[in-house]
Order: C-alpha cells, then sequence, then structure tokens
C-alpha cells in the first residue's frame, strides 16, 4: 500500500482545522462541516408531516415527506403559536408542515390549518 501524500495547501487546511478544534471548547460540537454525502444536512427547508398537537416553544420529531429512507425525521423547534392537532375523530392525524434551518437548529415556519 502507497503512503498518502498531501500537498502544501491540504496538510496547512488540516493543521488549521485541527488548531482550531483543539483550540476550541471541549463541550462544543467541533465545525460545522458540510457533508456533501448527507442529505439531511444539506438543505436549510423541508416539508414535514406531525402527529398531533404542537405546543409553542417546544419541540417535536417532524418526518420528511417522500422520504423513506432513514434518516428521515428531524427534532424541530416550534416558537411561534400552539398548533392544534387536525383529527377530528380522536384518532392520530398527520399535519402537514415546513421546516427551516438556522445553524445545527430546526424550526416550524408553518403548518397546515386544520
Amino acid at each position: 500500500m502507497d503512503p498518502v501524500n498531501f500537498t502544501r495547501s491540504a496538510a496547512g487546511r488540516i493543521a488549521r482545522t485541527v488548531r482550531e478544534v483543539e483550540g476550541g471548547s471541549r463541550d462544543s460540537d467541533g465545525p460545522d462541516i458540510d457533508r456533501p454525502w448527507d442529505s439531511v444536512h444539506r438543505r436549510v427547508f423541508r416539508v414535514c408531516t406531525f402527529t398531533g398537537s404542537w405546543s409553542k416553544n417546544t419541540a417535536k420529531v417532524v418526518t420528511f415527506i417522500n422520504v423513506t429512507t432513514t434518516p428521515n425525521t428531524v427534532s424541530a423547534t416550534n416558537l411561534f403559536v400552539d398548533l392544534a392537532s387536525c383529527a377530528t375523530t380522536g384518532t392520530a392525524t398527520t399535519t402537514s408542515c415546513a421546516i427551516a434551518r438556522e445553524g445545527r437548529t430546526w424550526y416550524v415556519i408553518a403548518a397546515e390549518c386544520c
């Protein structure tokens, strides 16, 4: 097996990243590196569904529409208004919503009117 060779610029970039991480808080998640293989982290807007009501200032797990492979859920925070369940018969009903990401946190920005 041949050894790995780095260009001078690649070695400098790696060294800067290591110094940044090692100098940061050990309680942090580290640098936010865009992972092109991870479609969940590339997008900043998603259309989802949730079940039941959703109170203001709480988080809820939402499911991406048209995504059948995992991961197909994220936790999103509702900052704006209490959202009532669309159920009329007492059975669990899914409600459509839109979420947007700020940094690493997802927030509900719109929901279906029932």
